[in-house]
C-alpha cells in the first residue's frame, strides 16, 4: 500500500478542447515526490462555481470526493456539487445534495471538506463535512455536512450561542466571525467530535498563518493554534490551502498550498488531543497553541508556479 496526495487544478487544462475541463493529479506522500501524475479529467462546464477545492477521503470505502466552492466572485449563491471517485480509478459521479432548510446557501468563497462521523446522529454514520471561509470582509468560516446518500442533503452545522440567523442560513453571515480557514483534517484513526483541525495559510485576513480545532457537533473553531517555521519564527505565507492527516499507520498531518508546496505539521498532538476546543497543555512540545510547519518540498504541477493554475483541494489516499 502506498499513500498518494490528490489534488484537482481550477482552470481549464487544454483551452483548445472544447468546454472546460479540470485535472486530477496525484502524487506519492511517503517519500514525497515531486512529480504528479495525471488521473483524469473532470467537466466542470455543468458545475457552477467550479473550483473543487475541497477534497476528502472516505474512510469507509477509501475513495475520495471533492466539493466545489462556496459562491463565485459574483456573489450568486451556487449549488453545492459533490464529485465522487476523482482517485485512482477514476471514475468521477456528480451530485447535488438538497439544501436543508431549503433556503440554505454556503457562506464564502474558499473551500476545505474531509468526511467523518455525524455526531448528531445515533450511529454516528460517516458524512462529508465541508468548511467554507471568507478572508475579505466580512472575514469567517462555516461548517456544513453532507450526507453520502445520491444526491444526499446538505445542512449548516450550527449548535452553539444564539439561533441560527436568516443571514447565516442564506450564506451572507459567518456562524465563526473573525476566523477564516479553507482547509479541513478530521482524525479517523482516533474519532471524536473535536478531533479535527481547519487550516488557515493566508494573511491578507489580517492576521498570521494558523490551525483552528474544528467541533463536528456545533460547528465552532477554537482559538487560532499558531503556526511556526522549525526555528520558531511565525510562518508567514499567503496562500490558500488543502489539509490532510494520513488516517493510516503512523498518523501524520500535512497542508497543501495551492502552488504545490507541502508542508508537515507537528506539536499539534497536545492541542488536538485537550477536550473540547481548549488549546492543550503549556508543556507541550510547542507549548498552548502552537504547531510547526515544516516544507518538506513542492509537487510540480502545470502552471502553478505561475498562478495560471491554483490547487487548493488536498487529501490523501492509502492506495
Amino acid at each position: 500500500m502506498v499513500l498518494y496526495g490528490y489534488t484537482i487544478g481550477d482552470a481549464d487544462i487544454n483551452p483548445s478542447q472544447a468546454g472546460e475541463q479540470f485535472a486530477v493529479y496525484r502524487f506519492p506522500i511517503s517519500p514525497l515526490a515531486t512529480t504528479p501524475q495525471k488521473v483524469g479529467e473532470i467537466t466542470a462546464a455543468n458545475i457552477n462555481n467550479a473550483e473543487l477545492e475541497g477534497l476528502g477521503t472516505n474512510p469507509i470505502t477509501g475513495r475520495a470526493s471533492a466539493v466545489n466552492e462556496a459562491r463565485g466572485p459574483n456573489l450568486t449563491p451556487g449549488a453545492v456539487i459533490r464529485v465522487n471517485n476523482v482517485d485512482q480509478p477514476f471514475a468521477p459521479a456528480s451530485a447535488s445534495p438538497t439544501p436543508t432548510p431549503s433556503d440554505l446557501r454556503r457562506f464564502g468563497f474558499d473551500s476545505g471538506a474531509d468526511f467523518g462521523r455525524d455526531y448528531s446522529v445515533a450511529g454516528q454514520p460517516i458524512v462529508l463535512y465541508n468548511i467554507s471561509g471568507d478572508a475579505e470582509t466580512p472575514v469567517g468560516s462555516s461548517l456544513y455536512k453532507i450526507t453520502t446518500a445520491n444526491p444526499g442533503t446538505v445542512t449548516l452545522v450550527d449548535g452553539f450561542g444564539a439561533p441560527t440567523t436568516a443571514a447565516q442560513r442564506q450564506g451572507t453571515q459567518p456562524t465563526n466571525p473573525g476566523k477564516h480557514a479553507d482547509g479541513l483534517a478530521i482524525d479517523n484513526l482516533n474519532p471524536g467530535r473535536t478531533r479535527a483541525l481547519a487550516s488557515d495559510f493566508t494573511t491578507g485576513d489580517g492576521d498570521g498563518n494558523q490551525l483552528y480545532k474544528v467541533d463536528l457537533l456545533t460547528g465552532e473553531l477554537s482559538a487560532p493554534i499558531t503556526l511556526r517555521t522549525p526555528s520558531g519564527q511565525a510562518l508567514n505565507v499567503d496562500l490558500d490551502s488543502g489539509l490532510s492527516f494520513t488516517n493510516s499507520g503512523s498518523q501524520r498531518l500535512l497542508a497543501f498550498l495551492e502552488n504545490g508546496s507541502v508542508y508537515e505539521i507537528t506539536g499539534y498532538q497536545d492541542e488536538l488531543a485537550a477536550s473540547g476546543l481548549g488549546l492543550g497543555s503549556a508543556t507541550g512540545s510547542n507549548g498552548a497553541g502552537f504547531a510547526t510547519a515544516t516544507l518538506l518540498g513542492t509537487v510540480n504541477l502545470p502552471s502553478a508556479s505561475t498562478g495560471a493554475i491554483d490547487y487548493e483541494g488536498f487529501t490523501i489516499v492509502n492506495e
